[in-house]
């Protein structure tokens, strides 16, 4: 035998062996890939939802894929994400969620900021969702924000400013016109669809409102500042379900969820879905509590007075 064939022989099994561990430790990975599907800008939901995995993954890679409210750029994005091969897939808004699954089938999905995830068929209970998601929704009762705006003013007529295009808009549409024989008040519906339907509110023509309701919603929060100002020129107080419209566009009170805590949880079931965990064994929740905003400055400007029992408990204040 030749002497050069033991040792051709030997670098074979030895160029094996270093593919194999390649392999290996590419299959062990330590550092789980994340895609972050995002409807609206990076805000404190995404921090808390980084944050909370990086407390046991500090070196997690996360790649941002920021939709800008664009169905056809979220499309795209998918397909990159597709080739990538991610370990897990975040996602916030029920507009990108629900694309984003009926793409995604097998890897892990968690979802936040969803209204009603059984509703908008995300999910087929909250307790199991029989697919590969589990998430954490953002839902703050109407009941509970009615009740704290009628602390304010006693109303029995309250406009609802929607977006008939955003599910988790209309799912709040359809609970205000559940309780209002329960609260005992009549509804006046205002969708807003484009921005120059925001231009022109008929707030003055509806006479007899008493206040505003305006739901959660990425163009009406866009649209924030020039909706509200027609609000303020009516002089009626607003109730607002995202607490950007209270402290940076002058809502008047806002009953919201904490987003922070909100991608805390989150991290939560990514880390569960991480370590293995099948997403359907792990339940999807809403927070149990909630955080209240009053804009004083509004009030001022409205001449209403909020009384010491809201704000005592306010977690903020715009003076």
């Amino acid at each position: 035998m030749s002497p050069e064939r033991p040792l051709r022989r030997f670098c074979l099994l030895a160029a094996a062996a270093l593919l194999l561990g390649a392999a290996a430790g590419r299959a062990a990975e330590p550092y789980p890939s994340i895609a972050m599907f995002e409807w609206q800008p990076d805000g404190a939901v995404e921090s808390g939802f980084r944050d909370g995995v990086q407390k046991h993954h500090p070196d997690a890679r996360f790649y941002v894929y920021n939709a800008a409210g664009d169905q056809t750029l979220l499309s795209h994005y998918l397909e990159t994400a597709l080739q990538r091969r991610h370990d897990l897939y975040y996602v916030s808004g029920t507009a990108a969620a629900a694309p984003l699954l009926a793409r995604v089938r097998e890897v892990p999905v968690v979802f936040t900021m969803v209204q009603d995830p059984v509703d908008a068929g995300l999910i087929a209970s909250w307790e199991s969702s029989e697919n590969n998601a589990t998430g954490i929704s953002n839902r703050v009762p109407v009941l509970n924000q009615l009740k704290a705006l009628k602390q304010i003013v006693p109303f029995t007529r309250l406009g609802v400013v929607y977006n008939p295009g955003n599910p988790d808009s209309r799912q709040q549409l359809r609970e205000l016109e559940r309780l209002q024989p329960f609260l005992g008040f009549a509804l006046e519906k205002f969708p807003v669809t484009a921005p120059q339907q925001a231009a022109d509110l008929p707030l003055q023509r509806r006479r007899g409102l008493e206040a505003i309701y305006l739901t959660r919603d990425p163009l009406l929060e866009r649209l924030g500042q020039r909706l509200l100002e027609q609000v303020h020129q009516a002089g009626l107080p607003s109730l607002a379900a995202d607490m950007s419209l209270v402290t940076r566009k002058g809502a008047l009170l806002g009953l919201v969820p904490d987003e922070y805590r909100i991608g805390r949880l989150a991290a939560l079931n990514a880390l569960e879905a991480l370590e293995g965990t099948a997403p359907t064994a792990i339940p999807s929740r809403s927070l149990d509590f909630f955080m209240v905003a009053v804009n004083m400055q509004t009030a001022r400007r409205l001449g209403v007075q909020i009384p010491l029992s809201l704000l005592v408990i306010a977690d903020t204040i715009v003076r």
